[in-house]
């Protein structure tokens, strides 16, 4: 089988992709997303894959200058990682094996919470069973090559292949993490612990990042809902804050509380639906390459952000999401990924380019404008505030409440006895290895 293995690696990096790993059936002991069978009935195997994200539009977003480069690379790079997953597939089933794509994001489980955001394949427990990458503090991937600025992807097939070497669950927490941890102060709300660590359980081992709080926190900074990072230095590319927020942290453990301040400030912005429809559209559906001739290249964009923006909502329109002419911008946040470089050198600078952004706020004519301190934000917020009509976020309401139900509501057994049996197998796993003194 060893031979296959390499034509796989082969195939996926004559097109471009250097990081790929492999993870065997063995390697697929852990938490319920990581369960191939969810996604691919009778699935054996897993091939991962990661392509770095453009450096230049990371300090261009991170430096408050523009996020369009930033969010064309991301629209472009998960129509590419997508297009190589079905190569491959394909290639692979000329074989005579069995394979399939995997969305790259927004493919979640059904929950009778659906902001739960539980996917059906994990792609970063993936590439970790690959040895494509490790955990990181903020539990992103970090890969050696690229930090965790990356753009994940997998091809499940039924061939029972030979597992790539794993790096060691603790690769970047001790040495690179320890020294670090820039991502918790660039998540603007704070959505995991700076010290307090908890673990994933997987291919029996115990890979450690750090603690959440409470995963709807994640969901407001990175759907744009309160931009304000908790120490009221800098803001991420949301239009919306949260005004009860400002001047007083968030619980996180007042679960209800927060949930309500998300639905109260996402049920008044007029474009949450379509802003997430691009993101789910662009991971999960592949089209075809001819529908993207006279995109510019991330590099090549107009000089003007309203010439920026018309490039994205044309992007949008071509995959049929229309209504957010405005501010067509669906990833506003993911700091927390696009501060980690490959070197502790090298996140330092793009973290000091994000301590010296500023806020940025919409501004005259509802154009996003640059800052430096909270008083000028606030007074800008104070004399342009957002007019949005009240049918457009009643429509908007109707639209989002409809997407949500659509493909994340119900209620799953199959997950919800793989949950309670993972969380029960955590647990011991915990108590024995602090019993010992491996952690903690």
């Amino acid at each position: 089988m060893r031979g296959v293995e390499g034509e796989i690696k082969e195939f996926v990096r004559d097109r471009g992709v250097e990081v790929v790993g492999i993870a065997g059936p063995e390697r697929l002991d852990g938490p319920p997303s990581l369960d191939l069978d969810y996604t691919m009935r009778g699935a054996r195997s897993v091939v991962s894959m990661a392509l770095p994200m453009d450096i230049p539009p990371i300090y261009d977003f991170l430096s408050k200058k523009s996020p369009a480069p930033h969010n064309l690379d991301q629209f472009l790079k998960y129509q590419r990682m997508q297009r190589i997953e079905k190569e491959l597939a394909d290639h692979l089933e000329s074989l005579g094996l069995r394979a399939k794509a995997a969305p790259l994001s927004a493919d979640y489980r059904r929950s009778p919470y659906v902001f739960s955001t539980r996917p059906a394949l994990s792609l970063r427990f993936a590439a970790i069973a690959a040895g494509v990458g490790a955990q990181g503090w903020s539990g992103n991937v970090m890969t050696k090559e690229y930090g965790a600025a990356i753009y994940l992807g997998a091809v499940l097939t039924d061939a029972v292949l030979e597992s790539d070497p794993m790096l060691e669950p603790d690769y970047f927490i001790e040495e690179h993490c320890a020294r670090c941890r820039r991502c918790v102060n660039a998540c603007p709300s704070r959505m995991f612990e700076g010290k307090e660590d908890e673990f994933v359980l997987s291919s029996g081992r115990l890979h450690r990042r750090g603690r959440r709080r409470n995963i709807d926190l994640c969901n407001i900074s990175c759907f744009g809902l309160h931009s304000l990072s908790l120490d009221r230095k800098s803001t991420n590319w949301g239009l919306n804050w949260i005004e009860d927020w400002v001047e007083t942290e968030p619980d996180p453990s007042r679960k209800m509380l927060t949930l309500w301040a998300m639905l109260q400030r996402g049920l008044t912005t007029g474009n949450s639906a379509p802003r997430f429809e691009i993101l789910r559209r662009i991971c999960s559906i592949l089209y075809p390459e001819e529908l993207f001739v006279g995109i510019p290249k991330p590099g090549e964009l107009p000089e003007d952000e309203p010439g920026r923006y018309r490039v994205l909502a044309d992007f949008a329109g071509r995959v049929g999401v229309k209504g957010i002419d405005d501010y067509p911008v669906p990833m506003i946040c993911g700091q927390c990924a696009l501060v980690c470089g490959p070197t502790l050198e090298e996140t330092d600078r793009r973290y000091k380019t994000l301590l010296a952004s500023g806020f940025v706020v919409p501004g005259e004519g509802g154009r996003m404008t640059r800052v430096e301190t909270l008083e000028e934000a606030r007074e800008l917020k104070k004399r342009y505030p957002p007019r949005v009509g009240t049918m457009k976020k009643v429509k908007d309401t109707a639209a989002t409440a409809l997407l949500w139900h659509r493909h994340y509501f119900g209620l799953e057994p199959r997950s919800i006895y793989q949950a309670a049996r993972y969380k029960r197998r955590l647990k011991k796993a915990v108590e024995k290895a602090r019993r010992v003194g491996r952690h903690g």
